[in-house]
């Protein structure tokens, strides 16, 4: 019992510190998480697997921080009508196990879209037809790199890890000076931008929400539920292809969510310029991350005593 404390108790103090980083200087969490992970010395199929979950999620906590769920107002499977999702999954289970578990994640995803959506007062939201061929988009150019992603070499993916987060920051000081740049492919680009998520584990779906536009862009709201879409598919594609499925996210996940309820969300600055803390913790991050030049040892440890209950 010890041992398996040691080795995930940094995994809840990471979600804990990343989340307290976030709130005070609004950088995304993947921006803290994936460099530590590569420095602990993962590899690249571990932080692949390890962010695809935690993203799904972490990006349903935070769209619940203030909001009490109850499951009488369900907007797809509401009161009794919550039955039939576990039943479908029992069944499932029984005959294929791998099967059953992504049936029942399906369904919280889709109601948690659903949920978000009717949140939104009616005449900010997006059209839904606009939302569902986004989340398309999101779940197949995420699939793509969560297929890809784990078959870079080793010694060059850390170099990459960093030059993405360098990439998307600079994009978003870049929109946060620029507020009618990039009029009509919005979106397009942030959605685009998921292949990063299963290439490298890096998102920050909540920056375009904090980037105030010269132009409407009401499917900022749902751009992280979009990405957890994009998630979902991409960790059924590792799931699938190379059998991993990282429990240790799920601590992580969880010190991120304890982290949130003691610290909160960051509220961007609604004249839509970008954090400039945010931009140096995350130069500082790839900054480490290139003087560690870190050896991709993997979580060898750690997934073996989470694994071998199934795998026996």
């Amino acid at each position: 019992m010890l041992t398996f404390f040691e080795l995930l108790a940094p995994f809840l103090l990471l979600g804990i510190v990343a989340a307290g980083l976030s709130r005070i200087s609004g950088v995304a969490l993947s921006m803290i998480i994936v460099p530590t992970l590569l420095i602990w010395g993962a590899t690249p199929l571990d932080v692949v697997a390890f962010m695809l979950l935690f993203v799904v999620y972490n990006n349903f906590t935070a769209e619940t921080q203030d909001v009490r769920l109850n499951y009488k107002e369900l907007v797809l499977f509401p009161g009794w009508k919550m039955a039939i999702p576990l039943i479908f999954t029992v069944l499932i289970t029984i005959v294929m196990p791998p099967a059953g578990i992504a049936f029942f994640m399906a369904c919280f995803v889709l109601e948690l879209m659903a949920t978000v959506y009717k949140r939104i007062p009616e005449k900010q939201r997006p059209a839904l037809h606009r939302v569902v061929v986004l989340s398309v988009l999101s779940a197949i150019v995420t699939s793509i790199g969560a297929y890809a992603g784990p078959r870079i070499p080793s010694e060059y993916y850390f170099g990459l890890v960093g030059l993405a987060i360098l990439a998307i920051t600079a994009f978003a000081w870049y929109a946060g000076r620029h507020r009618n740049a990039f009029k009509g492919i919005w979106e397009f680009i942030w959605v685009d931008m998921n292949v990063l998520l299963g290439l490298f584990g890096v998102e920050s779906s909540n920056y375009p929400a904090g980037l105030t536009r010269d132009y409407h862009s009401p499917i900022d709201r749902m751009l992280p539920m979009i990405t957890v879409v994009g998630g979902y598919a991409g960790l059924m594609v590792v799931f699938g292809v190379y059998k991993m499925f990282s429990i240790p996210s799920f601590i992580t996940a969880i010190g991120a969510a304890l982290g949130m309820r003691m610290f909160g969300l960051y509220e961007f600055d609604r004249r839509g310029s970008f954090s400039y803390l945010a931009i140096g913790l995350a130069i500082a991050a790839v900054v480490c991350l290139y003087l560690v030049s870190p050896v991709p040892t993997g979580f060898d440890a750690v997934n073996a005593i989470m694994t071998q209950p199934i795998n026996q």
